[in-house]
C-alpha cells in the first residue's frame, strides 16, 4: 500500500540495493514522510466531535483532539463519574458531559464520535453511532467477536460513513516508512517476523474502595475489565492487536493459521485471561516480482512468532522484520535498519584434493571448522536509523481520521477491511489456546 496521498516508492527503489548510504536513505525517507497527514483538508467549519469513554485511553484521545485545529470537541461521555470528571477536565469547559451516550447522540448530534470503551461494548455503541449518522473512530480491537466485526463492517458499508479503527501504528511515520521500505524490497524477501509486548506488572488497576465495601466486586470488574472473559479478549486484543496489524500490513495478507499456548501462571489473583501467551502464525506470501523475471513466483511461508508477558519487560514492545538483505527493528519511537553482511562463501563440494569424508566432517563441526560466529550481534552491522524528533501517533491517527471526515473519504488508514482482518487474527490465537492446536483463519464475508 503506498503512503497516504499517493506517493510512490520510486525513490526507495533507487536505493533498494544493499550499498545504501545514510544520505540517500534519508532522502528516500523524506519522500515518504512528506506524504503524511494534512492538518486541514480544506477551508470550512471545524468537525464537531464527541468522545464516548473517558478512561485512560479515552483521555489520550481527548487530549489529542484538543490540539487539532479542525476539531470542535462538543461533548464527552462516561458512566463512571471519576472518569467523566477526568475527561471533562481535559476536554475543557465548552464540552458538555453525559453519563448516557444515547442522550449525547440525541442532544448534540455530533458529526464524528471517538469510542474508547471496554471491548464487549464496541459493537453496540459503534452501531448506535452509525445509526445516528455519525462518522466513527473506534478503538482497537474492532469487536469482541469476529461475527460482531463482520456485522459492523456491513453496517459501515451500508451507511457510507467514515470509519477508522484505532491501530495507530498505521499513522506512525516510522512504521509508514518501514512498510514502504519492505514494499520496495530494501530488506529483500521477508523470511521471518518476531514481535512481542513484554511488561512486568500485573495489569491490574487499584480499586478506590476497601474490599469490605459492598460495591467493591462490581467496581473491581469495571476497572479491571481487561482481566475478565465477559468483557475482554485479553493480551491478544489489548496488546497483540497493534503488532499483528503491523504484520498483516507489511506482508499484505492475513495468516493462514496459528498455534498458541498461554495461561494464568504468575498472577493467580482471580483473573480469567492469560498473563502470558506465545503464538506461532503461518502466513503464505508471494515474493515481490523482480524486474526482467518470469511471472508466477511461487508462494512461500513466513512464520511469525509473537509473545506477550506480564512478568518480564525485556525487549518491551517491538517488532523485528527479517529479510534476506536486512532486518527492521521497529518501536513507536525509533526504527533501525540492519543490513545483512552476506553469507560466508564456502566450497561444500568434494573433489580429489578434499574427499567427501573431510567435507562431511567440516559440515558437522561447522561452528569451529568454518569459523562461523555464534555471537548474536556479529551479523547486525551498524544500523541506519528511522527517527523522528517528536512523535505522537495517537494525535497523528486522529488528524488522519478528521482529514478523512472533512473530505468524505471512507478509505481510512485502518478501515473495516483492516479492522476485521486484525480482529480475526488476534481472536483465533485465543481460540488456539483453548483448543490446544492449530486454528485456521476464518472466511470473512
Amino acid at each position: 500500500m503506498p503512503p497516504e496521498g499517493g506517493t510512490t516508492n520510486a525513490s526507495l527503489r533507487k536505493v533498494s540495493r544493499m550499498s545504501i548510504t545514510r544520505r540517500t536513505f534519508l532522502e528516500a525517507a523524506g519522500v515518504i514522510l512528506a506524504a503524511g497527514h494534512r492538518l486541514r483538508a480544506e477551508d470550512g467549519p471545524p468537525v464537531s466531535v464527541a468522545v464516548i469513554g473517558t478512561g485512560a485511553r479515552g483521555s489520550d484521545l481527548i487530549r489529542a483532539l484538543t490540539t487539532i485545529e479542525d476539531v470542535e470537541l462538543i461533548g464527552v461521555c462516561d458512566d463512571y463519574p471519576p472518569h467523566l470528571e477526568q475527561g471533562a477536565k481535559y476536554a475543557g469547559p465548552k464540552a458538555k458531559t453525559f453519563a448516557d451516550y444515547r442522550k449525547l447522540l440525541d442532544d448534540l448530534k455530533p458529526q464524528a464520535i471517538a469510542i474508547a470503551v471496554p471491548l464487549h461494548l464496541h459493537y453496540q455503541i459503534a452501531s448506535d453511532c452509525l445509526a445516528a449518522d455519525c462518522d466513527v473512530f473506534l478503538e482497537k480491537t474492532m469487536c469482541y467477536t469476529i461475527a460482531e466485526a463482520q456485522k459492523l463492517a456491513q453496517q459501515v458499508a451500508a451507511s457510507k460513513r467514515v470509519f477508522q479503527v484505532g491501530l495507530q501504528r498505521r499513522a506512525n511515520p516510522i512504521y509508514r516508512q518501514a512498510q514502504a521500505m519492505v514494499e520496495a524490497g530494501m530488506i529483500g524477501q521477508v523470511t521471518s517476523i518476531k514481535a512481542q509486548w513484554h511488561r512486568n506488572n500485573s495489569w491490574r488497576r487499584p480499586v478506590p474502595v476497601p474490599k469490605t465495601d459492598a460495591n467493591w466486586a462490581t467496581l473491581e470488574k469495571r476497572l479491571n475489565w481487561r482481566l475478565y472473559k465477559a468483557f475482554s479478549a485479553g493480551l491478544m486484543a489489548e496488546l497483540g492487536s497493534h503488532q499483528l496489524d503491523v504484520v498483516n500490513w507489511f506482508l499484505g495478507t492475513h495468516p493462514k493459521r496459528v498455534f498458541a499456548s498461554g495461561g494464568i501462571d504468575y498472577y493467580r489473583d482471580g483473573r480469567e485471561v492469560p498473563d502470558n501467551i506465545c503464538c506461532l502464525y503461518e502466513y503464505e506470501r508471494t515474493p515481490p516480482q523482480k524486474p526482467n523475471k518470469e511471472a508466477g513466483a511461487k508462494p512461500y511461508t513466513v512464520r511469525v512468532n509473537y509473545t506477550s508477558l506480564c512478568n518480564n519487560a525485556y525487549e518491551g514492545a517491538a517488532e523485528l522484520i527479517m529479510g534476506t538483505k536486512g532486518s527492521l527493528y521497529l518501536t513507536s519511537a525509533k526504527g533501525l535498519l540492519f543490513q545483512e553482511k552476506g553469507a560466508d562463501t564456502v566450497n561444500w563440494g568434494a573433489d580429489k584434493d578434499r574427499p567427501e569424508a573431510e567435507v562431511n566432517a567440516a559440515v558437522v563441526t561447522a561452528g569451529k571448522t568454518l569459523k562461523l560466529s555464534n555471537d548474536p550481534w556479529a551479523h547486525r552491522g551498524t544500523p541506519i536509523e528511522i527517527d523522528i524528533e517528536e512523535g505522537n501517533d495517537t494525535r497523528d491517527e486522529m488528524i488522519s481520521f478528521i482529514d478523512h471526515v472533512r473530505r468524505r473519504d471512507v478509505k481510512t488508514i485502518a478501515d473495516t477491511t483492516v479492522g476485521l482482518m486484525d480482529c480475526a487474527t488476534v481472536l483465533i490465537a485465543n481460540s488456539a489456546v483453548e483448543v490446544g492446536g492449530w486454528v485456521e483463519f476464518p472466511t470473512l464475508s
